[in-house]
């Protein structure tokens, strides 16, 4: 039986076999407050008879799942799972949770089998090394694989108080197939459990459903125009998120339509929605109205300044968002507006309005230099992917994409001079017949979503693509906590160690993990400088 390991960084396909280098041990850097994760990949000409899972600190008794090892480090054992689509190539991501000790599994021959292992390192762990010891028993045998954590002095920040920020859009209908109504008590369990994994993800910025929240607490529209609006379970929702130490700031929907802007979707009489076209007065007296009242809740409520807002998702003309710009910024001064940017017109036509820019990554490579004037007088620039660009050569997120990539966006932002990344796709899963779910004719494979339904036992599991960008969102908080510290040589340091992967663009990197792996060590030696 072979056994060797690999990185976070490496998609391991069934058909891979070892290197003649490949060995089976691995040393795993990482920062204190913070996840990582190592592969380890099993391979025989027979069936493999899993008969026990052993796993645990080098030396010392075998741990179960999630078990606290050495220096309060949580361990997790996770199994690759394949989903196999319209090349009828099974491409690895989605992770089922193992527990160590007695298991039946038959592993099929001339296959590759990978075992995720993932860490915790809480804040207050000693740096130092830690070494563990994952062991496969079958009745012809046993193979063992060691990992060794270099836990270093660096420290990632909690993400509801991280600099960098992480925008997911999210579907309410939370789990499909479970019959969970929305705004349930059961809803608002499972919500919690989302606000959990978007804790681990660092999805620090959390999509608010404003017009959903106000009319399931019983808002209406009055005989006159004006808006009654309740904000029971808009302040649920938001008071949730803050309890579970899930977010850092909150953004509004967008209340015009995406991408053509004839409309606004507004709250009716009766628990219903209407719509007023736009531009009209009716239109803006109801965005005036909304915002208005918006602005002295969130200002009794003390949370003024963690929210902003979208006002049209993906303009493709400027007339309309300038139009509701002009409203929203009359009345709440206050928030931050910005929208994400599909096209580079658009994105020209609202930079001298916008205090923050949300272009998608080939839009900012349509024109680099716009985006860098945008910074250097004081706006505020993210980035985000949506289907597009699909080309090979950019950055993106899919399924059939190197799982380094999702890594790797983060440290493009960094390189930027970006300070969050937004990803429309965290749990739509599609219909069986979309262009972005995890069905096999997908187009855009993956896309959709970067967490799995588990209906069964009513929660999400995650993937390789899930760890990989959250482990890419610990690296780009430890990047600005650098660019942050006032220290010229660390501040040039970092800048350095960002370009040398991603060169100022998302097309300029390199998909090597062995190289990456290098450069990130570099970072967590620097970010150590600072304690």
């Amino acid at each position: 039986m072979f056994i060797w390991t690999e990185y976070s960084t490496k998609q391991v396909f069934g058909n891979a076999r070892p290197a003649r280098d490949s060995k089976n041990a691995i040393t795993v850097d990482t920062a204190r407050g913070a996840y990582c994760a190592a592969q380890v990949i099993v391979r025989d000409v027979a069936p493999i008879e899993l008969e026990r899972i052993e796993f645990g600190p080098a030396g010392g008794e075998s741990g179960g799942h999630r078990r606290k090892q050495g220096g309060g480090i949580r361990t997790r054992l996770f199994r690759q799972e394949y989903t196999v689509y319209n090349d009828m190539i099974g491409y690895p991501d989605r992770l089922s949770a193992v527990k160590a000790g007695k298991v039946r599994m038959k592993l099929t021959p001339h296959c590759a089998h990978g075992f995720w292992v993932d860490f915790y390192v809480p804040a207050g762990t000693a740096p130092g090394i830690y070494e563990y010891v994952l062991t496969l028993r079958t009745p012809a045998g046993s193979a063992e694989a060691k990992l060794t954590l270099k836990v270093h002095k660096a420290t990632v920040l909690p993400p509801s108080r991280s600099p960098f920020s992480h925008e997911y859009f999210f579907n309410l209908q939370l789990l499909p197939g479970a019959g969970i109504k929305r705004f349930t008590e059961a809803w608002w369990q499972l919500l919690s459990h989302y606000a959990d994994v978007f804790r681990e993800l660092r999805n620090n910025c959390i999509w608010v459903h404003i017009n959903d929240l106000l009319l399931s607490g019983g808002s209406k529209a009055r005989e006159d125009g004006g808006l009654d609006l309740i904000w029971d379970d808009f302040d649920r929702y938001v008071q949730l998120f803050i309890d579970r130490g899930a977010a850092s700031g909150f953004t509004v929907l967008s209340t015009v339509q995406s991408v053509e802007g004839k409309f606004i979707s507004a709250i009716g009489a009766d628990g219903k929605t209407r719509r007023f076209d736009t531009p009209s007065e009716a239109a803006g007296n109801y965005i005036r109205d909304l915002y208005t009242q918006l602005r002295a809740h969130l200002k009794e409520k003390g949370w003024l300044g963690i929210f902003r807002t979208h006002l049209e998702d993906e303009p493709h003309t400027t007339d309309v968002w300038l139009w509701a710009h002009a409203i929203v910024s009359e009345v709440c001064p206050e928030l931050v507006i910005g929208e994400p940017l599909d096209m580079i017109e658009s994105a020209r036509g609202t930079a001298d309005k916008a205090a923050w820019m949300v272009p998608r990554v080939n839009v900012f490579q349509d024109d680099p230099e716009l985006f860098r004037r945008f910074v250097d007088r004081g706006g505020e620039l993210w980035l985000y992917s949506c289907c597009f660009p699909e080309e090979a050569w950019y950055l993106n997120k899919f399924v059939d994409l190197p799982f380094i990539r999702s890594r790797l966006m983060e440290w493009a932002c960094i390189d930027v001079g970006a300070k969050g990344f937004l990803h429309w796709g965290f749990n739509f899963w599609g219909d069986g017949h979309s262009l972005y779910g995890y069905n096999a004719d997908a187009r855009f494979k993956g896309d959709g979503a970067i967490v799995y339904p588990n209906v069964r036992a009513k929660k999400l599991d995650i993937g390789a693509r899930f760890i990989n960008t959250r482990d890419g969102l610990q690296d780009a908080d430890l990047f600005m906590q650098l660019l942050g510290s006032g220290r010229p040589e660390l501040i040039a340091a970092a800048r350095k160690i960002a370009g040398s992967a991603t060169h100022g663009s998302f097309i300029n990197f390199s998909d090597d993990d062995e190289a990456f792996a290098k450069k990130q060590r570099a970072l967590l030696a620097l970010a150590d400088k600072m304690y």
